[in-house]
This record gives C-alpha cells, structure tokens and sequence, in this order.
C-alpha cells in the first residue's frame, strides 16, 4: 500500500491520533516537545488562526504527524508554512519515526505544503531538502544522578553566581514584608497582565518595539496557554511576590521532566535586588519535588544562563522546499531576507 499521506485541522484528529502524536518525538527533540505538544498547538489553533497536522501512515500504522500553521501573505497564498507560533515559539523537529524522516519533505508536498520555513531546530540530524542557515545555541542545565536539587548542585559549579543570588535573597527579606515564592501564581489573570507589561516595557528598553508580544492575539494566546493543562503538559505561572508586588514572573512550559525558561521578567525598580535571579533560585530549589530534571533557557546569551548552564546544543532556522512549487513558494520569504538591509 505505501505511505499514506493526509492533512488535518487540529479540531478534526482522534484520540488515537494524539496518542500516537506525543510517541513520535525523538529523543533529542530538546524543547520542541513542548512547543509542539497538543495542549500547546490546540491553544495555537483556539487564538491564533487553525493548526494543520499532516499525518503519515504505512499500512495503518501513523509514522509521523506534523503540526504546521500556514504563512501570513504572499507566501501562505503560495501555500507556504511555518511551525505552530512560530512569533513565540523556541523549538521545533519532526514528529516522524526515524526510518521515514528522509521522506518528509514529499509527505509535506503531498499534503499541499510546498515549503516550510523552521526556527529552533536542533542541528543533530540532517533532513533532505532542509537548508539549514544560521546557527545559535541554547543554554540548559541538567540534574545529575546523586544530586539533591539543581540549586544545591549549582552551589559547587557556579559559586559566586550562587552566593550573590543568596545574598540577593537575604537583602530582599530585610526589606517589609518577606518575599513569597509561589511555583503557581495565586492570581493568574492579574499576574500574566503584570507580565506582559513588564516584558513590553523591557522590549521598550532594549529596542524590540516590535517583538510579537506586542500583538493582542499573541497576548490572548498565553492567556489560553496559562489556563490549560493535561497530563503531562503545564504552562505555570510562577511569581515572587514583595508584600502585595509582583516584582518578578516567569511563564514557562513544563512537561516530561523538562521546564522550558519561555517569558522571565522582573520589575525594574527592584533591579538592585535581582529578583529574577531569586525567582530562579526558588525554581532550582524544588526542581527535584516538582519533577523537574532539565530547564532549558532557550537561545540568546545571559549571565544567569552561562553562570547555571550544565551543556549547550546548537539550534538553527531550517527552510525545506521540494522542486519548482517548493522554490516558488520560498521566493517571498528569500525576497524578504535579501532587502531586510
């Protein structure tokens, strides 16, 4: 019979189909099984315009399904695609099993996706019609067998990042009212606004005016990611608290062990006090009863990130375009990439 080739809207999949969905990842997937876990493209598909999964099968058997969401403009009418968010997403692979990754790319065209542009993909398995481009580097720390939790681990690596934190820590409970951790926030409408705020005025700071987050529908689309959970997949919200201020958030995705560090932020006026690094502090000290064995803090260098990272792995956007159609529908996006100075 030969591989079986169709394309779905979210809405339209089965329970087997989703099952089959969160075994397809492989092993170095890093964070894109977050980024592409159900819960994550069904809140996507619910905000942000509908998610499209390709499914691969051979002879009943699914061997692949992939979440994609079609271009905005010239190159979505040239049936162009992209990862599901891709504004705000910080990974991304093919959940397709091994034997069947070097045919993708004509699953996909079959399927009517004539290209796929990809970022935050790991660089340790090359597909065919994947042209790689530049590549950037994720930060992750790692809990080690013997270890009692990330933080105390951190202690003997990274001392004096450690110590500061610590002292950072003390002088914040001097002050009235002592700090409060809370691993899920108590108000989560208000705090997810509180960060997003803070977030668009650091963009503001940084020069990023015009960052994705800046969108409503981008907002709305956390707002539903904040509320949604299953077995296995959480979006928490963890704040710290100065008597009745937030003076520090982060948004982040946690599923199998792992705890992707997505939308950190902390308020400005406390700066001298670090409060996100005491927040992360928090985090690492329950990581072993939270279950959590990675945090992976994503592309772009930091302090913190080189000060707490165990190993980095390197991360690059990949374009895939088979034959003349799939070189066609690439051309706005290469037009784009040439005249963006």
């Amino acid at each position: 019979m030969g591989l079986q080739v169709s394309r779905k809207r979210f809405d339209q999949l089965g329970e087997s189909e989703l099952t089959a969905w969160l075994r397809l990842f492989p092993s170095g997937a890093l964070s894109a099984s977050l980024f592409m876990h159900p819960e994550f493209c069904r809140a996507a598909h619910q905000t942000l315009g509908p998610v499209d999964v390709v499914v691969m099968e051979d002879n009943g058997r699914i061997v692949g399904m992939v979440p994609l969401q079609r271009a905005m403009g010239w190159r979505g009418l040239l049936r162009g695609y992209s990862q599901v968010a891709q504004d705000i997403s910080d990974g991304f692979c093919f959940p397709v099993e091994e034997a069947y990754l070097d045919g993708v790319a004509d699953a996909l065209a079959r399927a009517g996706v004539w290209s796929g542009f990809f970022t935050h993909v790991g660089t340790g398995r090359a597909v065919r019609h994947c042209e790689a481009g530049a590549v950037t580097k994720t930060y992750l720390v790692r809990h080690q067998p013997g270890e009692q939790d990330l933080w105390t681990a951190l202690r003997e690596r990274s001392r004096r990042f450690w110590s500061d934190t610590e002292r950072c820590a003390r002088r914040l409970n001097e002050l009235p009212g002592a700090y409060q951790f809370h691993w899920q926030s108590p108000n989560p409408a208000r705090d997810l606004g509180t960060l997003v705020r803070l977030k668009l005025d650091q963009y503001a700071r940084t020069g990023k005016e015009g960052a994705s987050l800046y969108q409503a529908r981008h907002q709305t689309f956390l707002k539903a990611m904040v509320s949604s959970a299953s077995e296995g997949f959480a979006a928490p919200l963890s704040v710290l608290y100065q008597g009745n201020e937030l003076i520090a958030a982060h948004l982040g995705l946690l599923g199998g062990g792992r705890l992707h560090y997505w939308f950190p932020v902390y308020e400005p006026s406390h700066a001298k006090y670090s409060p996100g690094k005491v927040l992360l502090a928090e985090i690492m000290k329950r990581s072993e009863q939270l279950g959590i064995q990675v945090i992976d803090f994503g592309e772009g260098h930091a302090d913190y990130k080189e000060a707490a990272a165990t190993e980095t792995h390197e991360l690059a956007k990949v374009a895939m375009a088979l034959g003349v159609r799939g070189a066609l529908s690439m051309l706005p996006l290469r037009w784009a990439w040439r005249f963006s100075g």
